[in-house]
């Protein structure tokens, strides 16, 4: 199947008059002539009808060009596609933890010293997950990692645990305090949806002590909300992010418990170019930080 001719065919359906579609396909009215003989012969039967200097499509062309019609509509499709697959400046799709969103991803994609177009979504790790796994996005920044042999992954961000409380709480005046001393104050947990709430509930197991949460939020973001506004305490890994905000973070120096947010991406799939460098600097930010397990 000359799939030029099946083009020219298309064309000539379209404007309806030999001189115009070669014009139009800029190749010359004999060679259109040409391709539409040869398609009639191949076919046996007659595509187009004269009507004085114009031509139109003739009953059996009008049912073939259904089918020439998708037959290029998907042709179009696939070089779109491997053209997309070829391009070096390919979206790379990034799907974010909050706390990671905000300044670490804009720094690692600074780090890598190569422009490339890329969207930041926001979301919670099972979301993220999913997302990874029926390719809605190409990289992942999760708290926790996988335990699927669909994803490969790496640490890229510890952070030690600490009470988060409101700016001038009585608890930052106090010289020592232990875990037990915070359960006097209201509690503020993630949701059970999230990874995290895992690991506040794994530390007051640890230390043998029940909490019923006052409230929960599945977002960091929410808790330090709630926080601010006196809703209460919370057992948090520390970010960045809490500088700018209207908190204080006390360190639990009884506890050698950490969080760590994980890198996660699909082991097989086309990489583009800008994937490939990001990941890389993945690798390479985790050796140097020793950021291994």
């Amino acid at each position: 199947m000359n799939t030029d001719y099946l083009r020219y065919f298309s064309t000539l359906a379209e404007l309806q008059h030999y001189g115009n579609a070669a014009k139009e396909l800029n190749i010359s009215q004999p060679g259109l002539s040409h391709a539409i003989h040869s398609l009639e012969k191949d076919y046996g039967l007659p595509l187009f009808e004269k009507t004085g200097r114009n031509v139109r499509l003739s009953p059996y062309g009008l049912e073939i060009k259904k089918y020439i019609d998708v037959i290029l509509n998907n042709l179009d499709e696939l070089e779109q596609t491997i053209s997309d697959f070829h391009r070096e400046d390919k979206i790379i799709r990034i799907a974010s933890v909050y706390p990671l969103a905000g300044s670490f991803i804009p720094e690692l994609i600074q780090s890598c010293s190569v422009k490339f177009p890329f969207a930041i979504y926001n979301g919670m790790t099972p979301d993220i997950l999913h997302g990874l796994e029926n390719m809605t996005y190409d990289l992942g920044f999760c708290s926790g990692h996988p335990s699927s042999e669909l994803f490969e992954y790496c640490p890229v961000q510890k952070s030690y645990v600490g009470i988060v409380v409101p700016k001038g709480h009585e608890l930052i005046s106090k010289e020592a305090f232990t875990f037990r001393d915070i359960t006097t104050y209201p509690q503020i947990f993630f949701t059970r949806t999230s990874p995290m709430r895992k690991l506040q509930e794994q530390i007051y197991k640890d230390y043998q002590i029940s909490a019923a949460p006052a409230c929960e939020a599945e977002e960091i973001e929410v808790i330090l909300n709630m926080i601010e506004h006196g809703f209460g305490i919370s057992v948090l890994p520390y970010l960045d992010i809490f500088k700018n905000r209207n908190v204080d973070v006390l360190p639990l120096s009884e506890t050698k418990w950490e969080s760590t947010f994980y890198a996660i991406r699909r082991r097989d799939g086309v990489r583009s170019r800008g994937e490939k460098t990001i990941w890389s600097q993945i690798i390479h930010n985790s050796k140097r930080d020793r950021l291994e397990f």
